[in-house]
């Protein structure tokens, strides 16, 4: 019994002292190995992100994303910005964001990217070309969380909501929604969390294409 509450304490103090920023390299994994790419459909697209997320400082819900005082306005921070920690009281204690160099519209374009790639078309690096076709992606959601659903028990979550638009065709949107039940998030969780939001992204793209 004593070793339980001894444990039980060790972890709560492990999950309030982790106040420092952590930066996670985050990739967008390739399609599996038994997915396979359609037949090239003679179609090239120039994939264009824009991050047009809102961030607060203390939001009323915790898939919101949210910075301190002075990076609320600071966009290479925002632009790179993936997570929020919170300890065993749901209180914020720090941040993740991505490596410097890395955005959230890179990683977001680039899984984007994938889905027409497997769906035939040709991405190409450069707009304007005549035959190449403009697809606009309007970042309105991407945020990693977790919440505190006991001293033992967090369920690690990604969301996103995108609007994509192409010329000559209806808008439309992506939107997904992942979790994990976890004991401890590490930088590796926040790291596994958003890659597979990331895949759920291509996924879903993937489908209306």
């Amino acid at each position: 019994m004593v070793r339980k509450i001894l444990a039980v304490a060790a972890l709560v103090l492990l999950s309030g002292c982790a106040t420092n920023r952590a930066e996670v390299n985050v990739d967008v994994l390739p399609p599996g190995n038994t997915e396979t790419p359609a037949p090239s459909n003679g179609k090239k697209v120039y994939i264009s992100t824009v991050d047009s997320r809102v961030f607060e400082i203390k939001p009323s819900r915790f898939d919101i994303p949210s910075l301190k005082y002075d990076d609320i306005d600071d966009t290479s921070i925002t632009e790179r910005a993936i997570a929020r920690k919170r300890n065993n009281f749901n209180m914020a204690i720090g941040d993740v964001l991505l490596p410097q160099g890395r955005t959230v519209s890179g990683l977001v374009g680039d899984a984007v990217a994938t889905a027409y790639r497997q769906a035939g078309y040709e991405v190409v690096s450069a707009p304007g070309a005549l035959d190449v076709r403009q697809v606009n992606v309007n970042i309105i959601e991407f945020w990693s969380w977790y919440t505190a659903e006991g001293v033992l028990d967090k369920v690690l979550r990604n969301k996103s909501f995108l609007q994509i638009k192409t010329p000559g065709k209806p808008e439309h949107f992506v939107k997904t929604l992942v979790s994990e039940n976890l004991k401890v998030p590490t930088d590796t969780d926040w790291k596994k969390i958003t890659e597979a939001g990331l895949e759920a992204i291509t996924q879903e793209t993937l489908k209306q294409l």
